[in-house]
């Protein structure tokens, strides 16, 4: 299982993460660190990342890619399938 810690920005707070059925990290969802959730809404600064693996290197050869920032996180999911994906 990836550690989250080694491959969020630094400079992120984690406010969810999303797995497949085989508890593999396909998303996380952040903020700037030292927001709260009110001050992060209102200025759209949830930030969606999916992850992918290469299988090697470190944390599993696991990457991230910044999908997008929104100040609702359900939009992001809804946008970016998050739900569907995990299922898949």
């Amino acid at each position: 299982m990836t550690d989250i810690a080694e491959i969020c920005p630094k400079d992120e707070k984690i406010w969810l993460t999303y797995y497949n059925k085989n508890e593999e990290l396909l998303f996380f969802l952040t903020s700037p660190a030292g927001t709260s959730s009110t001050i992060t809404a209102q200025t759209g600064a949830f930030t969606l990342y999916a992850v992918s693996y290469s299988g090697k290197g470190k944390a599993g050869g696991a990457k991230i890619k910044k999908l997008g920032q929104s100040g609702n996180p359900k939009e992001l999911e809804e946008k970016y399938h998050v739900a569907e994906t995990m299922t898949e």
